[in-house]
């Protein structure tokens, strides 16, 4: 994905997760602007559901949304930027600090999701698997 500026392939994962995490937003955002429609997200889409390369739709769906306006593109929709978790201080184990996240069921993204009280567990965006519980 390096026409637009994206670095290693872990990145790849990354925009999916965004894709998987907020479809529908995204959805909403490309419908919102004139004379723009939801073809570059219907075509990732499409190609996780026939599971061809992902980089070159990720890459047209970023660039339509830099192109109408939003200067981030799919990385506004990344959770995974700000994120502080993974810090351990020293002398305290692993054990005390195990923290429950649940994440993509076949790995194919980076998406994750933290337990909000009686939440019910997400589902995977392309075949509603439920995401699978992990310990940080």
């Amino acid at each position: 994905m390096s026409g637009v500026g994206f670095d290693g392939p872990g990145r790849t994962k990354d925009l999916l997760a965004a894709v998987c995490a907020h479809a529908d937003e995204i959805r909403a955002a490309l419908l919102a602007r004139p004379g723009h429609g939801a073809g570059p997200l219907d075509d990732v889409l499409a190609a996780m559901d026939a599971g061809a390369g992902l980089a070159g739709p990720l890459d047209v769906l970023h660039a339509v949304l830099q192109a109408s306006g939003d200067a981030l593109g799919l990385l506004a929709y990344s959770d995974h930027d700000a994120t502080t978790r993974g810090l351990q201080p020293t002398g305290i184990s692993e054990t005390e600090l195990a923290e429950t996240v649940y994440l993509c069921p076949t790995d194919r993204c980076t998406r994750y999701w933290f337990p909000i009280g009686s939440a019910p567990v997400p589902g995977c965006r392309f075949d509603g698997a439920p995401l699978r519980a992990d310990h940080l």
